[in-house]
């Protein structure tokens, strides 16, 4: 049962364990590792269906973005543990008894590892010659590696949960649609508050766009309520925008530069917001001038058909990430 090949399987498990782990949890920059962004894309699609996101299982521990990041915890824990049993299973001597000396069975070296992972000890085992001895020293660096960067990565992915729901929140409080905020934030005479606001919604965006690039498992974090979801709201804001920017008396209209500004954090999201199960979506709705009139917002309708003429595009692609979160444009009737 024993040979070399074991511990070149298990060393190349490990390994694979870890720089998965390390580049979720550390490399932000070039996104997951490839285990965690399987898991993620299998746990989008399979929440998506009403029969798992609503399942009593599911709501018990608290949502599927719950379960997926307990998943690619264990999932790290279960290679590392797999990994090492194998690379112990490499000799027949490799782990013996700590008082009998007798070699470990098959399922000894497996506590063993198990038990050096989770940094708990030897569990009655120890290892046999120096190999080995390095070889338990590297297992419980590995467990220790696992519970740092694992504590790190729920604070990270938590704070992030909190910010994008901070900002849903946030928007759909100026208004459901993005003519009700529009009329909520414009201020006849000047746009300095709507440019406040506009401001640091923007910023907020950009980071949430980043967040969601750097921890894809964000997208299993879906409010039932459309307030709380973040796809609605970026529709809600870049409605917004674009209607701020179409106001009839130009000193209501915000700056240009503010309005590349969400523009660019709403292009962030969309780049790197799902777009599984969002193909069949409907086209943006367009943006009526009559409606803006009725929420107490006087625009120029030829420049309101411009500017979303030139967002067209931006728009519809929004319009698909609504629809793979499961949720309606603002203010259309539920399909």
């Amino acid at each position: 049962m024993t040979g070399w090949w074991w511990d070149v399987l298990g060393v190349a498990i490990v390994a694979f364990a870890v720089v998965d782990e390390v580049r979720t949890t550390l490399a932000v920059a070039s996104g997951p590792g490839p285990l965690t962004r399987l898991l993620t894309r299998v746990a989008w699609r399979l929440t998506r269906r009403p029969a798992v996101a609503e399942s009593t299982l599911v709501r018990f521990v608290g949502g599927p973005g719950v379960v997926l990041i307990g998943a690619t915890l264990a999932s790290w824990f279960s290679l590392l543990w797999i990994g090492w049993s194998l690379v112990f299973l490499g000799d027949d001597e490799a782990v013996v008894g700590s008082s009998s000396g007798a070699p470990a069975s098959v399922w000894e070296r497996f506590y063993f590892a198990g038990y050096n992972v989770a940094t708990l000890g030897n569990g009655g085992f120890q290892p046999a010659g120096a190999g080995f001895q390095l070889a338990t020293m590297a297992s419980a660096l590995s467990g220790m590696l696992l519970i740092t960067l694992g504590v790190s990565y729920l604070t990270s992915v938590i704070s992030a949960v909190v910010g994008k729901r901070s900002f849903a929140s946030q928007v759909t409080g100026f208004g459901s649609t993005g003519a009700e905020m529009a009329a909520g934030l414009a201020t006849p005479g000047t746009a300095f508050p709507a440019v406040v606001s506009l401001s640091s919604l923007s910023s907020a965006l950009t980071t949430l766009g980043q967040q969601h690039r750097a921890y894809p498992l964000l997208h299993a974090y879906r409010p039932r309520t459309p307030e709380l979801g973040t796809a609605p709201a970026v529709a809600v804001l870049l409605d917004a925008v674009l209607a701020l920017s179409s106001a009839a008396d130009p000193a209501d209209r915000p700056p240009a530069g503010l309005r590349r500004s969400v523009l660019s954090s709403v292009q962030v999201y969309v780049a790197h917001a799902p777009t599984a199960g969002g193909d069949q979506a409907p086209p943006a709705p367009a943006l009526e001038a009559a409606e803006l009139d009725r929420q107490g917002l006087a625009v120029d309708p030829e420049r309101l058909a411009e500017q979303t003429a030139a967002c067209a595009e931006l728009r519809d692609e929004l319009s698909r990430r609504i629809t793979a979160a499961s949720y309606d444009w603002p203010g259309t009737r539920p399909s």
